[in-house]
């Protein structure tokens, strides 16, 4: 299956993000947490992302009368390193355009009230540094990406790219 189809699509995106903060997970874990997401999904999911190498079984656990897999992300499947990144990254963006514009063409749209916004911030850090940062906000997001969605908690995405600033001196 093609890369930007496989990882871009959103249910995909957020299973993968799950067993990315979580490291080792099982589909009950992803089902516990990912509950809008219907359960064949998930598993129809899972089965695509493991045939693609983007995932893969760490360990196989007997529980009751079945084999429960224990999924990790595939470290030799390097999502970054692709054939053609600029078509990756242009597919990334087409899909947060494509929501914002059906979000902001809604009568009712509220940014504020909604809390969508667009921030860039520059940093002038060591590589050590930025590890140190990037550490830090993974483990602030493991707080809440386990949050279920509930009539209170309502579903937030929340992208973020990593980049350099072009020089325009």
């Amino acid at each position: 299956m093609n890369i930007e189809k496989l990882i871009l699509n959103p249910a995909r995106l957020r299973i993968l993000q799950f067993i990315l903060l979580n490291e080792r997970t099982t589909v009950s874990a992803i089902l516990e947490t990912l509950t809008d997401i219907p359960r064949a999904t998930i598993y129809h999911h899972i089965k695509l992302l493991d045939e693609n190498g983007l995932i893969h079984v760490v360990e196989e656990k007997r529980v009751r009368n079945t084999i429960e897999k224990v999924y990790a992300m595939n470290k030799k499947n390097d999502m970054l390193k692709h054939d053609n990144p600029v078509k990756l990254a242009t597919a990334f963006f087409i899909e947060l355009l494509q929501e914002l514009q059906f979000y902001l063409g809604k009568s009712d749209a509220d940014c504020v009230r909604d809390k969508v916004f667009f921030n860039t911030a520059l940093l002038a850090v060591t590589d050590e540094e930025y590890d140190v940062l990037l550490k830090e906000i993974k483990d602030i997001l493991e707080k809440y990406i386990k949050n279920k969605k509930t009539p209170e908690r309502k579903l937030r995405k929340l992208s973020m790219i990593s980049s350099l600033p072009v020089d325009k001196v």
